[in-house]
């Protein structure tokens, strides 16, 4: 069910969304689960501004009615699922897109968007630009059901599938602070270990974030594969750290074709084929090797 609020008169705008999860809970009480897009509710929030300012209500910031909050809450909190009184299963899913002028995340709208969900998905013009899609920011998005999913994901992926993430995301964390260092002074005064941190966070958004929509493997990728590609590129992370701490230069390491054959995992591995997985294992071990053989 998508509600869009874009087009519509002022009136019918601000009433639509409500319209909307009230069908939504119709089908939920017959039973349904219910998935409901709101597009867009900054483009509603105008909406509500306006009638408020007609009302002659007195303006809070930008000009937006003091209720805003409240009335946010009392669309999201309508979510949820439900044993019903017939004794049926149903639940109602909000999808909501939230379009501030300029992407500015700090206006009203989103601000008071964020304050009712657990679940946010930041899109960056930056990443558009630079043709990475889906151009979902991994710092400014973020999720607060994963510790709800992690037995989910124990039993399905495996005990790593948590530690693996959050081990990415480090990664690209950090390399979201030495960029601004390397902007102020250069990538060549950082030390190798930092320099490793960016070679293998540009791993991580080229190989894994980044996928192709128009490529059978990497329309869709199964949760056994994306664990199996975490696993790989950490093991080549802990690898290539262990030859920087016996002082080899990452400039010699970056030479190696490892970094580009990684990066190319999702397509070169079909995701029904898990096992080609041990070939790339393989790889970085002669790759260790190929370097403790002939710089050690």
């Amino acid at each position: 069910m998508i509600a869009n609020t874009s087009n519509m008169p002022v009136a019918a705008r601000e009433a639509s969304i409500y319209t909307g999860i009230t069908l939504a809970e119709y089908y939920r009480d017959m039973g349904y689960h219910v998935a409901i897009m709101a597009d867009s509710t900054s483009r509603w929030a105008e909406a509500l501004r306006e009638l408020s300012g007609r009302l002659e209500e007195m303006p809070a910031e930008e000009g937006f009615p003091a209720y805003l909050a409240s009335r946010l809450a009392a669309f999201y909190e309508r979510a949820g699922y439900v044993k019903t009184l017939c004794g049926e299963e149903g639940s109602v899913t909000i999808i909501g897109a939230v379009s501030p002028q300029g992407g500015d995340f700090s206006e009203p709208v989103t601000q008071n968007t964020k304050r009712f969900i657990r679940c946010f998905l930041a899109l960056d013009r930056s990443l558009a630009y630079a043709r990475h899609f889906p151009a979902i920011h991994w710092l400014t998005s973020y999720s607060e059901y994963v510790a709800d999913l992690e037995l989910w994901y124990h039993k399905h992926t495996g005990n790593q599938f948590i530690s693996y993430r959050n081990q990415f995301l480090s990664i690209l964390s950090q390399e979201n602070t030495l960029n601004e260092i390397v902007k102020l002074i250069g990538s060549d005064v950082l030390p190798d270990d930092q320099k490793l941190v960016l070679e293998i966070a540009r791993v991580i958004r080229l190989g894994f974030l980044q996928q192709n929509a128009f490529h059978k493997d990497d329309t869709f990728v199964p949760l056994e594969k994306q664990m199996k590609m975490m696993q790989t590129t950490l093991y080549l992370y802990e690898k290539s750290r262990q030859l920087i701490e016996l002082n080899m230069p990452m400039s010699l390491l970056r030479e190696h074709d490892i970094f580009e054959k990684i990066i190319a995992i999702k397509y070169n591995i079909p995701n029904d084929e898990m096992e080609k997985f041990d070939e790339y294992k393989v790889a970085i071990e002669d790759y260790y090797n190929y370097f403790m053989k002939n710089n050690a």
